[in-house]
């Protein structure tokens, strides 16, 4: 019971603070730059994740934590919508990248990817929020669920993002 009113308590928190955003990351692709994320998530410890812009409308990223490794592209339709293609342990995935604007500085973000791995379907969805510290540098917090052969999963992480 401490800990949710403790998680609920920041994420309240942390949607008064200006220039906030919802979400991990963003489908906006960025030419000869991209972001590097270092995230805990919950029961499954750290995450290392990066993102590089061939041009101003294709990304490559890759993701890598114990249990999970992810490659794959981005195809950047507008700043609001992404398409996401790759392989997630050994399996083909796709997914989308969405962001919808509440105010100036607020908006939401969510990932949806789905993969077929032996013919069992995986999901993943992840929201969340990220703060800017500063010129390059961003705190992010959000949910991610799963659910795959060994069951569902619903974490908490939390990380830092360098964007260059």
């Amino acid at each position: 019971m401490r800990k949710v009113f403790f998680v609920g308590l920041l994420v309240i928190g942390l949607l008064f603070i200006p220039q906030v955003t919802l979400g991990l990351t963003s489908p906006e692709v960025k030419a000869r730059g991209g972001e590097t994320t270092v995230m805990f998530i919950g029961d499954k410890g750290l995450q290392l994740d990066t993102e590089y812009g061939i041009n101003s409308e294709v990304g490559l990223n890759v993701a890598i934590r114990k249990d999970m490794a992810k490659v794959g592209a981005k195809y950047e339709f507008d700043s609001n919508l992404a398409l996401l293609l790759g392989v997630v342990d050994q399996a083909p995935f796709f997914g989308a990248n969405l962001a919808m604007p509440l105010a100036q500085d607020m908006g939401f973000i969510g990932d949806l990817t789905i993969a077929l791995a032996s013919n069992r379907l995986m999901a993943t969805l992840e929201m969340g929020v990220v703060i800017d510290l500063g010129n390059n540098l961003d705190l992010r917090g959000g949910l991610l669920a799963e659910t795959n052969q060994s069951g569902k999963n619903f974490s908490f992480q939390i990380g830092l993002g360098v964007n260059y």
